[in-house]
C-alpha cells in the first residue's frame, strides 16, 4: 500500500483526482474501487491467495459501507440504493467468508450498472456546470 507521502506519480494522480472531484465525482470513483476490488478478490480466490482476497473484500465492504452512509435518505431513490447496497454487502461478507466467488460476476454486474448511471449523471452535471459559464 503507498504511503500518504508517496511520489508515485499513480499515487499523486489518484490523490489529486479524489481531491479536485465533486461529490458526483466521488461516487463514480468509488463505485470504480468497488468493482476494482471484488474483481482483484475474485482472482486472489482463484489464485489461492486467501490474505489477498480478504483484504480486498474488506476494502469493497468498506466502500459499499460509505457508499450506504453517504446515503440521503429524504430523496426517494436512496430507499432502493439502500437495500441494493445491503445486498452486496451482504454477498461480499459470505464470498468473503465462504470464499466462494460464484455470485461475484453478478455483483460485478450490478456495480457497474450503478457505475454507469453515476457517470451519465456526472457528465450531464458537467454539462450543465458548463452551459452556465
Amino acid at each position: 500500500m503507498a504511503s500518504a507521502n508517496s511520489n508515485n506519480p499513480q499515487d499523486l494522480y489518484r490523490r489529486q483526482r479524489i481531491l479536485t472531484a465533486g461529490p458526483v465525482e466521488l461516487v463514480v470513483l468509488l463505485y470504480e474501487g468497488l468493482k476494482k476490488n471484488i474483481v482483484l478478490a475474485s482472482r486472489a480466490v482463484e489464485k489461492h491467495d486467501f490474505e489477498k482476497a480478504h483484504s480486498c473484500f474488506i476494502k469493497a465492504q468498506n466502500i459499499v459501507s460509505e457508499l450506504m452512509n453517504s446515503l440521503d435518505m429524504s430523496i426517494e431513490i436512496s430507499e432502493n440504493l439502500l437495500k441494493l447496497y445491503e445486498f452486496i454487502l451482504h454477498e461480499l461478507t459470505e464470498a468473503n467468508i465462504k470464499k466462494d466467488i460464484s455470485k461475484l460476476p453478478d455483483i460485478v454486474e450490478i456495480v457497474d450498472e450503478l457505475c454507469s448511471a453515476w457517470q451519465e449523471i456526472a457528465s450531464t452535471h458537467a454539462g450543465a456546470a458548463a452551459a452556465n459559464e
